[in-house]
């Protein structure tokens, strides 16, 4: 009979799925019901649920329940008085042979409540032996051809299926954990509550809500249970109402679909039966209406898989000791293997740990993701018995990889060239520590030596480049690595090493042992491996501070880290971001406070200065109104400061590329227009203050050679001005001055950091131009801007022109496309002038008042008047500065050298350059 197919799920059309016709097994699918073909096996769910099963299932729990008490009882009672008989002849008489036949009551009581206690424990296995289990993936399972998944079209009919061996069939069902079997039970009475004629996803993830489990997990999710129940529970009144009378739900194709997901997330997870957490998974990968609500409450599925796999982390530490010790039992404690026939390593012991030994005793974090890396190790020393090497830059996981080998090693899921071996780990300090080269090389062959003796150890050699150039003196050297390499050469062992990537480059890559030595490149895990890395090491952070995280401060601390701090790599980095953000909440909240993303934003913020928490109300208020406030400094050049307060809104709202500077501007016009006023604006505006604001005269970067000047010379020279200056300082505002002045190289330059919003200096260190608003300014094309005002072009019209002939000179077309807004500055008019000498007099009057207590004011013919003085079509404000203080300062500055003014006293500017001083009244 051919089957239905329900997104690669088989349903037997004959039975709908159920395995049942009537009271009797379907014949047509012999019982099986639904299924599908998933990593080499047949995935079947046999089971429905009715009242009279629940009822019955009830009845039989009650009553193994008091046929048990009634057991122990009777069993404590028989002991009990055996005791008392045993107490009145003699305790010596238990000894006797004679006693235990004799027929007394005391002991035929005693022998029959043993009989009892045995079936009891017989019961107990035996209801153990029906539980399933989740079929454990093994290394030689996974490298065997058997796990594959079989295309759907080799399964065409119920025939096929049975045709199958036992072992390639398993019921799902039977793998379910006691609180899933509750959930699937409490989620089929929904269905008969709410009158639907199936259970589905929907009432199983309704179920699952009420399960401690499902509280952590949205606990961490920062979501509140009840309010997630409240939306469920809503949906699921929605549904239409389409039980019969007196009918009974049946678990739909979509329920079990989301049973047989579930299965195959605990193989992949190595879980021994499907619990909740797989389930609170399943169900919203399946149901759309889920799906919906859980995003409604900013929760994607991404979210979800994370929080689910940090609920499976925790588990697993929590039961890491209890099992490590099982599946240690047979393993020796010592050196020796199984077989007893390794040698002890006295001397290796001296300079090393046994990773093994401390992975039996649980005393290595989990290894969470790097399957990539581990399975190529294990390929490679699996085929070719040759020794690794993992290469990556520092914090990264090297020795986590390894640490993780060892617990594989423990549970014996490697290939058997590594079954019943110890992991050594040597540490190459305590080698070489107070050693001569000729006592070091010597300690090191006595090592090789015993290592070849005892026949069962894997050495693992961290920073193996220690052992490159021991030097003793002028005279006597030795290169512990050519000794090594030359064992490694003998092939009685073989050795896993990590170095850095420079380390592997300058030292090791092109040296003998780099020849013995299987490179395997270790690159910083993906985001998402990144936090479920920070979730296995979280508890012990929330331990030691007391406090509780939420996924988002995971979150954060990956993402922000990864974005900001680029001197450091995943996960390291985000560890310690994290570690900082417990030591700062518990201070600022106390103890049991929970770390959200805003308090690790904060972190971030200190260390970085690069404003990544929440925007406040006082912060939107100034962001709305930033145009406003330039104006206050800025005159005139109305789309300037509107172009630029837009770019401080975007990026301040993360509605920008993250991977270009905040801003890219060209200001182009005359001199004295206000370009660098209003760079010097948006660095007090958006940075702070005028000071955060790194100034290059491009005039000084005419020559190629130059460029060395921006990123530092090569071969190890100091470093550059601009990448040092943005690595110290990388939220900040870099304004480049006459730029057109510039080399073609060093625009290239440029042209590079807002594109990448990255440069690499001499160092090999990327610098991160991503928090930087980038202000170019320029005096090219003055006069055509000039002679385009005068003939009453508007500002559009002029920057067409500056953009499609005046500029070509200086600047390529593909260099002026990656700015973000090319602005042209108009001429100041007479009139902008005179506020412009407003504002100059204002600073002036500011500092009188605040050094000396003088008031300063000046008329408004007296502004007029310097303004007037000071303007100059082609300059622009420029000359104002110089008039300003030959006419006012040098007047004001006169005024207190002679003492003429003192404290309260009042200077007013009067027309002609005249200063009246009003004294205060005497007090």
């Amino acid at each position: 009979m051919t089957v239905e197919k329900n997104n690669n799920l088989l349903i037997c059309p004959a039975c709908g799925g159920k395995g049942k016709v009537g009271a009797g097994k379907c014949l047509a699918c012999q019982g099986y019901g639904a299924g599908l073909w998933r990593a080499g096996r047949f995935l079947y769910w046999n089971r429905a649920i009715s009242g009279r099963e629940l009822q019955r299932g009830k009845i039989e729990r009650f009553l193994r329940v008091i046929f048990a008490g009634a057991t122990f009882l009777f069993g404590f009672g028989a002991l009990a008085f055996l005791v008392w008989r045993v107490s009145e002849i003699g305790f010596i008489s238990i000894f006797n042979f004679s006693f235990w036949i004799s027929g007394n009551l005391a002991v035929t009581l005693f022998l029959i409540s043993l009989i009892g206690d045995f079936y009891l424990i017989y019961r107990f296995s035996e209801e153990q032996a029906a539980k399933g289990r989740v079929e454990k993936r093994g290394y030689e399972e996974k490298t065997s051809e058997k796990i594959k998944t079989a295309p759907m079209q080799e399964i065409t009919d119920w025939m096929a299926v049975r045709q199958l061996s036992a072992k390639e069939k398993i019921d799902v069902a039977k793998t379910l954990s006691p609180e899933a079997e509750h959930a699937l039970v409490d989620a089929w009475k929904a269905a008969l509550k709410f009158g639907h004629r199936e259970v589905t996803p929907l009432h199983i993830f309704g179920a699952l809500l009420f399960f401690g489990k499902a509280a952590v997990v949205f606990g961490r999710l920062g979501i509140s249970l009840k309010n997630l129940q409240e939306k469920i529970i809503k949906q699921l009144s929605a549904l239409p109402i389409d039980l019969p009378e007196r009918g009974e739900p049946a678990i739909s194709s979509a329920a079990i679909l989301v049973f047989l997901d579930a299965y195959s997330l605990a193989y992949e997870s190595r879980r021994e039966q499907i619990d909740i957490a797989e389930l609170i998974l399943a169900t919203a990968r399946a149901e759309a209406i889920v799906e919906e609500v859980l995003y409604s409450l900013e929760v994607d599925l991404n979210k979800l898989q994370n929080v689910v796999e940090w609920l499976k982390i925790s588990e697993l530490l929590r039961k890491k000791w209890k099992e490590s010790r099982a599946l240690a039992r047979l393993r020796p404690g010592g050196t020796m293997s199984r077989a007893m026939t390794a040698m002890a390593t006295p001397y290796l012991d001296q300079f090393s740990r046994d990773l093994t030994l401390m992975a039996k005793y649980a005393y290595l974090a989990p290894c969470i993701g790097r399957e990539k890396e581990t399975d190529e190790i294990l390929r490679i020393i699996e085929g070719g018995r040759q020794s690794v090497i993992l290469v990556g830059n520092p914090g990264v996981g090297k020795n986590t990889i390894v640490e993780g080998l060892a617990e594989r090693m423990l549970e014996e899921d490697v290939p058997k060239i590594l079954q019943d071996k110890r992991l050594i780990s040597l540490n190459v300090g305590q080698l070489v520590a107070g050693a001569s080269p000729a006592d070091a090389q010597e300690r090191l062959l006595i090592i090789c030596s015993e290592i070849a003796r005892a026949g069962n150890i894997v050495l693992y050699i961290p920073d193996i480049e220690g052992l490159i150039g021991i030097t003793s003196g002028a005279e006597e050297s030795v290169d512990l690595s050519r000794v090594l390499a030359d064992e490694l050469g003998k092939g009685y062992f073989f050795v896993l090493a990590t170095a850095t990537l420079g380390n592997w480059s300058r030292h090791i890559e092109s040296s003998t042992l780099g020849n013995v030595l299987q490179k395997i490149e270790v690159k910083e895990p993906e985001i998402n491996e990144a936090i479920q890395i920070l979730e296995a090491k979280a508890g012990g952070v929330e331990y030691q501070n007391k406090i509780i995280f939420s996924y988002s401060a995971l979150e954060k601390a990956v993402t922000l880290s990864d974005r900001y701090l680029h001197e450091r790599f995943l996960p390291e980095k985000a560890i310690e971001i994290l570690r900082e953000a417990a030591h700062y909440t518990r201070s600022k909240k106390g103890e049991d406070a929970i770390v959200g993303g805003e308090d690790v934003a904060e972190v971030v913020a200190q260390k970085t200065k690069i404003p990544v928490t929440a925007v406040t109300e006082g912060e939107t208020e100034k962001l709305l109104r930033l145009e406003e406030v330039m104006h206050h400094r800025v005159i005139g050049q109305d789309e300037a400061v509107k172009m630029v307060a837009a770019a401080l809104r975007r990026a301040r709202a993360e509605l920008r590329e993250g991977k270009r500077p905040i801003a890219n501007f060209l200001f182009l016009g005359p001199t004295g227009v206000g370009k660098t006023e209003t760079a010097k604006t948006v660095a007090e505006v958006y940075f702070g203050s005028e000071e955060n604001m790194i100034r290059l005269d491009m005039s000084e970067y005419q020559d190629q050679a130059s460029i060395y000047k921006l990123i530092g010379a090569p071969a190890g020279g100091s470093p550059g001005f601009l990448t040092e200056a943005v690595r110290k300082s990388p939220f900040t505002l870099l304004l480049l001055d006459e730029i057109e002045k510039a080399h073609p190289d060093i625009l290239n330059v440029f042209l590079q950091v807002m594109d990448d919003g990255r440069l690499t200096d001499n160092q090999g260190r990327t610098i991160d131009f991503t928090s930087v608003i980038l202000i170019a300014t320029s005096n090219a094309g003055s006069p055509a801007i000039q002679d385009g005002i005068r003939q009453g072009l508007g500002i559009e019209a002029v920057k067409d022109r500056l953009i499609n002939i005046d500029l070509k000179p200086y600047f390529r077309p593909e260099f002026l496309n990656r700015f973000d807004g090319v602005i042209v500055y108009k001429p100041l008019a007479e009139n902008e002038i005179e506020t412009i000498a407003g504002l100059m007099l204002d600073k002036i009057a500011k500092q009188l008042e605040n050094k000396h207590g003088i008031v300063f004011e000046a008329t408004p013919e007296a502004v007029a008047e310097l303004a007037k003085a000071g303007f100059d079509p082609v300059f622009g404000a420029r000359p104002l500065r110089r008039v300003i203080q030959e006419k006012v300062e040098d007047g004001l500055a006169n005024l207190l050298l002679t003492k003429q003014v003192g404290r309260r006293d009042k200077i007013i500017l009067e027309a002609g350059g005249n200063f009246r001083v009003e004294k205060a009244r005497e007090l």
